[in-house]
């Protein structure tokens, strides 16, 4: 009778609501995720949540009310045993599977559309290959409207395109691109789709390889099947750091940013940030280069130094395209650092052992940097945080970025460890901000991984907590 009590307490705590600073929390039962090659979190496939698990030969989606409540789980039967998943994702009231597998010497390329139940409401084998034509494993993009999907393959020579249509489930065209003196393997960068069809493509040759060094990015636009032009980028005469490419479907217009140095790829001396018409990209362009004042570098290091005008080790993690077609650049402080164990020294135990390494990982500050549509800068701010961890690969740290029309709520674990409070800096649209508390994992035995976190609604998300191999999905709904 006493361990009856105990199993439905445990089921009462792992299922419970509660409020916590003005916000409602919701907690799954534990998932196991031992034997898992990944997962994917799925929500809003109508009144249900599906958690997905790759397991190789396995693949098990587990159906989840709203309120995160276990209903059942299903394992769909597939043409092999050995399929290989090129990606899922969730409609409104479908979600989509697509995946291959290898039959003689062809690769068959197919897509299920599930119902909240995981029954099959549709399918399609939208292609087949040679083998000798697939020389990796397909790589999978989609736009903001889930409308169409791009499974792409890089390769050498060619980079082999494939356009689905969402809404009809079918293919709209298989495309080899290939394009004089880019090489779509080494050079790729990003690649973009708009909810139109259009593509979007980024490539940069290395500086080890190039005598142009990282001062040039290619943009490769495609409009249709065999219709593409290629677009040149140039940082006047620094090297382009780092890019990020995203589409703004509300103006249409394509948007780009990143970070110049002027060689120390650890250094930022400025940052670009602007959109476009498509029609308007010319075919060579130098990108304005906003710089950093030493006013500016002081207030961020918080040391007084009159020569620097450099940001250090700062990297761009996420962009927010505001409706005025401008965009805001939100970067952090990332610093790794490898140690080692004097136990696993050579001199301890000779040279035929390898030393084990260990890595300390620093997320720490913040700076945003918001452009108007034509690149010139609007405003810039610092936002302050510590994250620290050991050996594990940083998947607690940074942040996520929620999204309301008035405002961004940019939520963060305050620090990495089991007993930690959330934060959250409130931003408005001239980049004031107010830091609050949301919640305490206290006793909740949870570790929250937000750069995994999902947006479901104007006023919600969902976020994996993962702790001994153990996923909890954490929701919370916001009451203002």
């Amino acid at each position: 009778m006493k361990y009856g009590k105990t199993i439905v307490l445990l089921i009462f705590m792992l299922q419970t609501q509660t409020a916590i600073f003005g916000q409602k929390i919701t907690v799954s039962r534990e998932i196991n995720v031992r034997n898992n090659y990944a997962y994917d979190i799925l929500p809003n496939i109508e009144d249900h949540i599906i958690f997905y698990h790759d397991r190789g030969i396995e693949h098990v989606f587990e159906i989840y009310d709203q309120n995160l409540r276990f209903k059942h789980e299903i394992q769909p039967e597939f043409e092999k045993d050995n399929i290989i998943p090129t990606g899922v994702m969730a409609m409104d009231s479908t979600f989509h599977f697509f995946y291959t597998f290898k039959e003689s010497d062809t690769i068959v390329f197919r897509a299920i559309a599930f119902d909240k139940n995981v029954a099959i409401k549709d399918s399609i084998t939208y292609n087949r290959k040679h083998k000798k034509e697939v020389s990796s494993n397909p790589r999978f993009a989609f736009s903001k409207d889930k409308s169409k999907v791009v499974v792409f393959t890089p390769n050498v020579q060619f980079l082999n395109i494939q356009l689905f249509d969402n809404k009809s489930v079918s293919l709209i065209y298989d495309y080899n691109l290939i394009v004089d003196g880019i090489n779509l393997k080494n050079d790729f960068e990003k690649i973009v789709v708009a909810n139109n069809g259009e593509i979007f493509i980024t490539t940069q040759k290395s500086s080890m390889w190039s005598k142009d060094g990282n001062n040039t990015v290619n943009l490769i636009r495609i409009l249709a099947k065999d219709m593409y032009s290629v677009h040149h980028f140039r940082a006047e005469e620094d090297e382009i750091k780092e890019m990020k490419l995203d589409y703004d479907n509300k103006n249409n217009r394509l948007v780009m940013a990143g970070f110049t140095t002027s060689g120390d790829e650890s250094k930022a001396n400025g940052y670009f940030g602007f959109s476009i018409q498509p029609n308007d990209i010319p075919e060579e362009a130098d990108i304005l280069i906003n710089r950093f004042s030493t006013e500016f570098i002081a207030e961020v290091s918080g040391k007084r130094n009159k020569r620097s005008r450099e940001l250090d080790d700062y990297v761009i993690q996420d962009l927010v395209i505001r409706n005025d077609g401008g965009v805001i650049i939100f970067s952090e402080t990332v610093r790794e650092f490898a140690r080692r164990s004097q136990m696993n020294s050579p001199a301890q135990f000779g040279n035929n052992f390898p030393m084990r390494g260990f890595i300390d990982y620093y997320h720490e500050d913040l700076v945003l940097l918001a452009t108007y549509p034509d690149g010139n800068e609007h405003w810039q701010t610092v936002m302050f945080k510590q994250q620290f961890s050991q050996d594990d690969n940083a998947v607690y740290s940074s942040f996520f970025i929620f999204k309301t029309p008035s405002r961004i709520r940019l939520l963060y674990n305050d620090e990495i460890k089991n007993s930690n409070t959330v934060s959250e800096y409130l931003i408005d649209p001239m980049g004031n901000s107010e830091r609050r508390s949301v919640l305490s994992t206290e006793y909740q035995n949870l570790k929250l991984r937000f750069r995994d976190a999902i947006q479901t609604g104007p006023s919600s998300l969902i976020i994996p907590s993962e702790k001994s191999s153990k996923i909890n999905m954490v929701r919370i709904d916001y009451n203002s």
